[in-house]
């Protein structure tokens, strides 16, 4: 199996990887919050709650240790299986790790002046085998039901996400062949050349089918949107670029940045005579990706124009990022100005 399919199996297998520090150190909590529950469920008028704790605190969580060991070494072998022999063979994981422990402390009762009794060492083993197969059938069950909701989830959020990507892409056609419609007349070749552009900016992002793509890429594309606009604005258009080498390799949701900047040309450039210069800038900070598009604006325009475009592209992030990307805009002595922070994500090779 290649190493992206073994990646692909981990990731959607339910077990969570106990070699990673913070599943140990759930499980120890989890452990030691046991541990006070049977304490004070186990609690006699006249014994004492600190070594009772003690004792149980050292058992659930020597049981606990050893087999979460078991299933970090297991866990890359039982995602060959289904989940429901994984999870027979993680429960059988606990129960012989807590047979051991238990066979382990009779064994020492036998070296110690102690009789525990035939009975006693007996309802001791079932009692804890019990127990164990219990709480780790509950667990096991938990971690399945939050996986299946994790790929609900995920599910969810790519058919959404397909859906608003879909409603980006119309409104960039139409308006790419009014832009079109506009030169067929007065320029033929430049209307030629601009269905090409069109074509080979269709041709890349209807063919891809990727959730993100490299800055680099999206950045290409984009270009091929400002020729278009250019064969039809002309001298009134210029663009000025500030990109960062760092930024062209982080990965971004595809079409992100193409309705920035039709929203800077239609809304800002197009409605002034002289025309304008859009900036874009991209630079790394702070394991963000930081994308401005500044474009002068003409009085009431200042300020509307962006809305769609905004709440689109906003949806997109949430559905990607769930919350931890931004998109922000100003406007400040007819400038506009719209930045997007994205976390900082290379490409898996």
């Amino acid at each position: 199996m290649s190493e992206p399919q073994s990646k692909l199996k981990n990731s959607d297998f339910f077990l969570p990887d106990f070699c990673q520090v913070q599943s140990v150190f759930l499980v120890l909590l989890a452990g030691e919050l046991l541990a006070v529950l049977f304490t004070f469920l186990n609690a006699q008028p006249q014994s004492s709650l600190w070594n009772l704790l003690g004792l149980y605190s050292i058992s659930i969580q020597i049981v606990s240790l050893f087999s979460v060991a078991c299933l970090c070494l297991l866990r890359p072998y039982m995602t060959n299986y289904s989940d429901w022999i994984s999870g027979i063979l993680s429960l059988l994981v606990v129960l012989v790790t807590t047979l051991i422990f238990s066979l382990s402390v009779i064994r020492w009762y036998w070296l110690q002046p102690i009789d525990l009794g035939q009975q006693a060492q007996s309802h001791m083993v079932i009692r804890n085998l019990f127990i164990a197969g219990l709480i780790g059938s509950v667990v096991l069950r938990y971690f399945y039901l939050l996986q299946q909701y994790r790929q609900q989830v995920s599910l969810e959020a790519s058919a959404r996400l397909q859906a608003l990507q879909a409603r980006i892409r119309p409104h960039f056609l139409f308006n790419s062949m009014n832009v079109i419609a506009s030169l067929t007349r007065v320029d033929p070749a430049k209307a030629e050349s601009a269905i090409e552009d069109l074509s080979d900016l269709f041709r890349a992002t209807l063919e891809n089918k990727q959730e993100l793509i490299p800055f680099a890429k999206e950045l290409e594309n984009t270009e091929r949107y400002l020729s278009i606009e250019k064969l039809r604005l002309g001298y009134r258009l210029l663009i000025e670029k500030d990109i960062q080498r760092e930024a062209l390799e982080i990965m971004v949701p595809p079409l992100s940045m193409q309705p920035l900047l039709e929203n800077a040309v239609y809304h800002g450039i197009q409605n002034l005579p002289d025309g304008g210069i859009v900036k874009l800038s991209a630079v790394v900070s702070n394991k963000e990706l930081v994308i401005e598009v500044t474009n002068p604006v003409g009085g009431e325009r200042a300020s509307g124009g962006h809305g769609m475009a905004l709440r689109n592209i906003t949806q997109r992030l949430e559905v990607i990022y769930n919350g931890k990307a931004q998109l922000a805009r100003s406007s400040e002595n007819n400038l506009y100005r719209v930045s997007m922070r994205i976390p900082v994500k290379k490409p898996d090779f």
